[in-house]
């Protein structure tokens, strides 16, 4: 388990290349363009088109429609390497976003309120520097943009349509943005790292009574008051829990 309770400190940006430095205005500018257009899972029409300009303008090799609205960039290195993967989510949520910043969401109840924007814009900036710097590294770079992480479940689509091959890829790295975790710190561990996602229908059988001796009943209510404390996201008002009095 990562730790959360890292003291501040602050960044020390003579590690960081002035190449890459020099990208961040860039990089803020991207990301806010991508906030303010959010879609949801398959629907990322936008966005793709957005990803293929920019790597079409660098002049980075890539594919585009996969699994729907996937994109793959390849960059190679001057040398001969491994091929490392680098996964980047694109869809939003469909929440209304409230922020009162000036790059809020433009489209009515959907929001990039996981992240999925600044993670699309990192493997911009990625793409953008190797592409530019050939000779930083060995091997081949692929660069996986993909669609409906949110619950429609985009990775399986992508890999049936094969972005694992051609070339074959040796590793990969999936980043996510975590607030919790000071500015400028990188969390890593070996296997499953955060939560996963997952639906399931829950049945809870009740049995009435009188309002006098409430312990001979089976209240639902209270039961079901409990399972939404325990598990955060149980949600009574779109049917996700079945409650039989």
């Amino acid at each position: 388990m990562v730790s959360t309770s890292l003291a501040p400190f602050s960044i020390d940006h003579s590690r960081i290349r002035a190449e890459i430095q020099a990208l961040q205005s860039q990089l803020v500018e991207w990301r806010r363009y991508l906030h303010q257009r959010p879609e949801l899972g398959f629907q990322e029409h936008l966005t793709a088109e957005f990803v293929a300009h920019k790597l079409q303008a660098w002049g980075i090799k890539h594919q585009t429609g996969i699994a729907g609205t996937g994109v793959v960039a390849v960059i190679a290195g001057k040398q001969p390497g491994p091929v490392l993967a680098i996964r980047a989510d694109m869809d939003a949520l469909p929440i209304q976003e409230a922020n009162p910043v000036p790059y809020r969401s433009l489209h009515e109840g959907r929001m990039h309120a996981c992240g999925h924007d600044g993670h699309t814009t990192i493997a911009l900036g990625t793409a953008y520097y190797l592409a530019h710097h050939p000779d930083c590294f060995s091997g081949t770079v692929k660069i996986i943009f993909q669609p409906a992480e949110e619950g429609p479940g985009g990775a399986k689509p992508m890999i049936e349509a094969e972005v694992l091959h051609h070339p074959e890829v040796d590793a990969i790295i999936g980043l996510h943005l975590w607030n919790n975790l000071p500015l400028g710190t990188v969390g890593i561990r070996d296997g499953a790292l955060m939560a996963a996602v997952e639906v399931f229908d829950l049945v809870i059988q009740g049995r009435g009574g009188h309002g006098a001796m409430p312990h001979q009943t089976i209240d639902v209510i209270v039961i079901g008051a409990q399972v939404d404390f325990c598990f955060g996201a149980f949600d009574l008002g779109k049917g996700t829990a079945q409650l039989n009095v």
